[in-house]
């Protein structure tokens, strides 16, 4: 670019003078040459401080700047932040699922505790009534019904027939009415 430039400014020096008066070629090219003089100082300025810091870049990151291309870098530098924006998404996944397992297996654990609690509480209920020992019983009642203990895993009780033998709810009440009906 510099060459060029340099080859207009010595055309136009060289360029011969006409004595035609609306001939404007030369005064045209020499404002051209100039504004392109100052445009070429201002890239080649910008150039120059870019290939400085490159140098700079390179020292920085231990490269040779001389065998490594900029677009080569960048392109490296690219990929890298690729990759580890990739690995720290996996890395909060992999965070979040570790966390819900956590959650999970300390809700089984207190739902686990708060059923021993149930049945221990059940069983001191019932071990109550086997002791005869009643100092204390309304208050354990009154905290089954509360707790619902006291309903939890009970079989429904069916009426037992004359031989002792189970009969179903409906063929019962059928009995209590007076007529005997299968069911």
């Amino acid at each position: 670019m510099e060459h060029q430039i340099q080859r207009l400014e010595n055309d136009i020096k060289k360029f011969p003078k006409t004595e035609d008066p609306h001939d404007k070629f030369v005064m045209k090219m020499i404002s051209f040459a100039k504004s392109a003089r100052d445009q070429y100082e201002k890239l080649s300025n910008m150039h120059n401080n870019m290939i400085k810091l490159y140098d700079s870049l390179g020292d920085y990151f231990c490269f040779d700047s001389k065998a490594v291309c900029v677009e080569e870098f960048f392109g490296d530098l690219s990929t890298f932040r690729t990759l580890f924006l990739d690995a720290l998404k996996e890395n909060n996944k992999r965070k979040e699922m570790e966390e819900k397992i956590k959650r999970a297996k300390l809700a089984k654990e207190k739902a686990e505790r708060e059923r021993l609690e149930r049945q221990q509480k059940k069983k001191q209920l019932i071990d109550m009534n086997k002791e005869g020992d009643e100092t204390g019983v309304m208050d354990n009642l009154l905290e089954a019904l509360q707790s619902g203990a006291a309903f939890r895993d009970r079989r429904k009780r069916t009426p037992r027939t004359q031989d002792n033998r189970r009969v179903p709810l409906e063929r019962s009440r059928s009995r209590h009415n007076g007529s005997i009906t299968a069911v």
